[in-house]
């Protein structure tokens, strides 16, 4: 799998602008994979899934949320502050964005359209919270979503479209979410988006 820290968006708008850079910075999200596993009691378990489930929920929303940010926060990137990402985003994917529209500002880029979900589903939810170790053990939600990126268009300063030919109208992601304040619901972050290459959806 290949790292996709701020979608297919922001990549290609990084292409335009002929800029580079990793957008790597703390805080960061585990990229552990393992999918959550049942508890030992039938009592355990339901208090757990009840936790997991609003964790799962809440994050979900916050990854919809991001998805339109995607968009949002594009469509007129000089009048858009760096603060836009700020609600649905942390470390490397609001990183990458951030670089993403300084380059989108530079060449007067615009995005229009939409990002849609065609499915998602969860793959992992682990609440661990040891924020304070080293590293750190962050709470974390991980779905696997189709992304439709088939109404999702960028155009130039010329209004002409710079999506590449070779996009796919589909994409495939798994897709991280964090919270380093646990004890407060609305604290859940886009963390990183990675692409699962060679598969369709």
């Amino acid at each position: 799998m290949k790292t996709h820290t701020a979608g297919i968006l922001t990549a290609t708008l990084l292409v335009a602008s002929c800029t580079g850079g990793d957008g790597m910075a703390n805080p960061t999200a585990s990229t552990s994979t393992t999918t959550m596993t049942a508890t030992a009691t039938t009592t355990a378990s339901s208090s757990t899934t009840s936790a997991e489930d609003q964790a799962a929920q809440r994050a979900e929303a916050v990854y919809r949320d991001y998805l339109r940010a995607q968009v949002t926060c594009f469509t007129d990137p000089r009048a858009t502050l760096p603060t836009c990402f700020d609600a649905v985003a942390i470390g490397p994917e609001k990183n990458t964005s951030l670089q993403a529209l300084r380059a989108a500002q530079e060449v007067n880029s615009k995005v229009s359209g939409d990002i849609g979900v065609v499915s998602i589903k969860t793959t992992k939810v682990d609440l661990t919270n040891k924020v304070s170790q080293t590293p750190p053990i962050v709470p974390e939600v991980v779905f696997r979503a189709c992304e439709d990126l088939s109404n999702l268009n960028v155009v130039d300063k010329d209004g002409k479209s710079i999506v590449p030919p070779s996009r796919k109208p589909h994409v495939l992601v798994d897709v991280s979410v964090v919270n380093y304040k646990l004890s407060d619901p609305t604290q859940w972050r886009v963390g990183r988006v990675t692409e699962v290459k060679d598969t369709t959806c």
